[in-house]
């Protein structure tokens, strides 16, 4: 039986310092979610860039559409730097010109949060289902120092704080990155999708 405590902690993961903060952007939820190991607290599937790249208009023509190229090659020759005639691109020299072009990748990231409310709780056998990106123990700030050291490197720490007005998530030790493969983010997201379609009501 979930208590309360468990509950205000795993709403408050879903929102929690999302990868691009911008309303551009997807994120997905859901809680008690099956993994390959066992039952995962709550789950997390959101855009992220997975990988970026600076273009040039004229150097990186073929990377442009048909129109764009013209519009570039009305101006300045195709093929060739404005400012100095080469054919090389770099941080300096490009910075701040008006035909570089920032392009990203978005990618879907998959984060995992397990809630730990005692250290009974932590110690137990079940509930320890990491198999995202990120992945974070999500814990009241007493039982943080508790666990601190028996906790793997690159799992992090979200610490349950309150105030007379305020509750929240703080950060005290980050997570690091793991890969996932395509056909597990496809499992665990097949799962979590099942999950939303739960207490769905049709007319």
């Amino acid at each position: 039986m979930e208590t309360d405590l468990t509950k205000r902690i795993k709403a408050l993961t879903h929102h929690y310092r999302p990868k691009l903060n911008t309303e551009k952007r997807t994120i997905r939820w859901a809680d008690e979610v099956w993994t390959p190991t066992g039952i995962v607290d709550s789950i997390r599937f959101e855009d992220y860039y997975e990988d970026e790249e600076y273009l040039c208009r004229l150097l990186d023509g073929e990377r442009f559409s048909e129109n764009e190229r013209l519009t570039s090659a009305f101006m300045h020759q195709p093929g060739k730097c404005f400012r100095d005639g080469s054919t090389d691109k770099n941080e300096q020299k490009c910075h701040g010109c008006v035909l570089r072009c920032h392009n990203w990748k978005v990618g879907m990231m998959v984060t995992c949060f397990e809630v730990k409310i005692t250290y009974s709780d932590f110690r137990s056998a079940n509930g320890h289902n990491f198999h995202g990106n990120e992945n974070y123990y999500c814990v009241p700030k007493a039982l943080a120092p508790k666990i601190a050291s028996e906790i793997p490197d690159d799992i992090g720490i979200l610490v349950y704080f309150e105030g007379e007005r305020q509750y929240g998530l703080r950060q005290l030790k980050p997570s690091g990155w793991r890969e996932v493969t395509d056909p597990t983010k496809v499992h665990l997201l097949y799962n979590a999708m099942k999950k939303w379609c739960d207490g769905a009501v049709f007319v």
